[in-house]
């Protein structure tokens, strides 16, 4: 069975998730949270030291590995365009984005796209872009710790992955999904079980911390909210648990703006969160919409007793792996796309183009053998021609043509030596000779019917005996059901084909029918006669005169029982009979 991970990877935290199974039936064996160090004189090399622990310990498998980045550095813009397949839109999606997104340059971001709505004249798109520098420093983090992801994604995308696999998203309900990340929360809109919005709020559960303070004042993020940043917090507990609450409380007003301004087919029913436990949320209500945790695991699919919410995107992530989900975005693009292929397939390569080639070179030897045994079985069957074809007076044989022709003479000859002209030359193989052979006597024996005239242009007239022959056979084949018959006298005549006819044999007989039931039972032997010559495909006609009563009332007999046959339709059956 398939074995995949999935790994999210924030700026102070990290959790992963590994999968055994299929999409629709997987379990979760191995799982691991945890935070990266912090104040440390390497942080790069901190980081990938985490991970790499955490990779051995889990034992994850390295050829079937996704990661999800932070929501928070992506950007997301609705995009409208005519009508166009998925391909077309993928080759003119970067010109078409290009001016919504004045902050980065095009060639500097990774833009994916996932479709909205369809009709026969617009497409409305959902457009990510994400840049380059920021997905290369995680996956060159995964990768330098052994675990190279060969797919990634948003924290969104496979948040809602995760949300769709467990039947929480009801095709008659909206549902609004929510992961709170380190410094960033994802927001995503879900209506009929498809997405229809997607954004990130700019904060965490770990803002009103210094270090995700200091973070965010360093690395500014496009489409923030214009919020001013929040001073270093003091170390009294008190203060950092109240700007915990500020913090809180902006994501449940961000919550509310995204409530009030959604435009949904089906009633909103919840808000599901996973992701950062915070408080004040999980329970409450945002705008009279109850909210949830985000609960996408099952009892029997190795489901974490605590601390399942954070493990959501992960899961989601190790899913897509697996080819469960309904969102297909892929951040591995263009130039990062096919970062390090080349060295995970080079060993098994080389490998398949080893035993491609061993294999090539056992197929040849087998096939040169197998070559060489017809060709030698090919030889001696030509050998044997000539000793069945022509004279051979030195060993004293004598073949069964006679005065065999010059011209097939000196073919069977020629094609009967080890070594020839013809064979050397490659212009004919021994089966080519062979059936050289066939043909020189094919077209003599045409030759000869015609010069016998045995060609079927002049038609021999159609026998009376023939046709006599085949009306007694019948009789004879009746046994029984014909019973007791005497043929008294046989009158024949052979009729010559007129205009728009056929010969014809006309058979003329004097019948007389034993039964010692008495005539009925003789009469019933004549019409039986009558009906099984009529049903011979070489009859054309059976005139049977009325039949007078024997004296002793034992039998009948009838004078003029005269039959027509066409004996052209009777070498036609038996043609037809021969052949099935």
């Amino acid at each position: 069975m398939a074995r995949t991970c999935g790994i999210r990877i924030g700026p102070r935290r990290f959790e992963m998730v590994v999968l055994d199974g299929s999409p629709k039936k997987h379990r979760i064996v191995a799982y691991k949270s945890g935070e990266f160090p912090t104040g440390g004189a390497d942080p790069e090399g901190d980081v990938v030291a985490t991970l790499k622990a955490a990779a051995t310990e889990l034992k994850v498998p390295e050829d079937a590995i996704a990661i999800a980045v932070d929501t928070g550095t992506a950007a997301f813009r609705t995009l409208k365009l005519p009508a166009l397949d998925e391909s077309k839109v993928d080759e003119i999606i970067k010109f078409e984005v290009e001016g919504q997104l004045p902050q980065w340059n095009i060639d500097d971001v990774i833009v994916t796209f996932l479709t909205l709505d369809r009709t026969d004249k617009e497409t409305t798109l959902l457009v990510t872009a994400v840049p380059k520098a920021t997905l290369r420093r995680e996956i060159d983090a995964c990768t330098k710790a052994g675990i190279e992801p060969l797919e990634a994604e948003l924290e969104a995308a496979a948040m809602v992955n995760a949300a769709l696999a467990s039947g929480v998203c009801r095709v008659d309900e909206a549902q609004v999904l929510v992961h709170i990340g380190d410094t960033s929360t994802a927001v995503v809109l879900v209506d009929g079980g498809k997405v229809r919005q997607m954004r990130a709020i700019h904060i965490g559960a770990l803002t009103h911390e210094p270090v995700a303070a200091a973070a965010s004042e360093a690395v500014p993020v496009e489409g923030a909210v214009a919020e001013p940043a929040p001073p270093p917090p003091p170390a009294d507990p008190i203060e950092a648990q109240r700007r915990q609450e500020q913090a809180v409380s902006r994501i449940r007003r961000e919550l509310g703006r995204t409530l009030s301004g959604a435009r949904t087919a089906n009633p909103l029913k919840a808000v599901y969160v996973c992701g950062w436990e915070v408080p004040n949320l999980i329970g409450t209500q945002v705008l009279d919409t109850p909210v949830y945790e985000l609960d996408a695991f099952v009892e029997e699919s190795g489901k974490p007793v605590e601390g399942a919410g954070p493990l959501v995107v992960a899961y989601g992530a190790a899913l897509g792996m697996l080819g469960g989900g309904t969102i297909r975005s892929s951040l591995r693009r263009e130039d990062l796309k096919y970062t390090g292929t080349f060295e995970r397939l080079e060993l098994p390569i080389a490998v398949a183009v080893m035993l491609a080639v061993m294999w090539l070179l056992v197929f040849n030897l087998f096939e040169s053998d197998r070559l060489a045994a017809a060709d030698s079985s090919m030889f001696r069957w030509l050998q044997s021609n000539k000793n069945f074809l022509v004279n051979d007076p030195k060993a004293g044989k004598r073949g069964n043509l006679e005065k065999p022709w010059p011209e097939l003479q000196k073919l069977v000859e020629d094609a009967s030596k080890k070594e020839n002209p013809l064979l050397a030359s490659n212009q004919w193989s021994r089966l080519d000779q062979l059936r050289q052979i066939e043909r020189a006597l094919l077209l003599r024996q045409d030759k000869l019917n015609k010069e016998l005239g045995n060609t079927g242009e002049v038609k021999q007239p159609q026998s009376v005996l023939e046709a006599l022959t085949l009306i007694t056979n019948t009789m004879a084949d009746m046994g029984d059901a014909l019973g007791r018959i005497s043929v008294r006298s046989i009158n024949a005549n052979y009729v010559p084909a007129r205009t728009g006819t056929t010969d014809l044999v006309t058979i003329t007989m004097s019948l007389s029918f034993f039964n010692e039931e008495g005539a009925i039972a003789a009469t019933r032997s004549f019409e039986a006669l009558k009906t099984e010559l009529e049903r011979q495909p070489w009859v054309t006609e059976v005139a049977a005169r009325s039949s007078k009563e024997f004296p002793d009332g034992k039998g009948i007999y009838s004078d003029g029982y005269a039959i027509t046959c066409d004996l052209s339709k009777a070498a036609a059956a038996s043609a037809k009979k021969e052949g099935s």
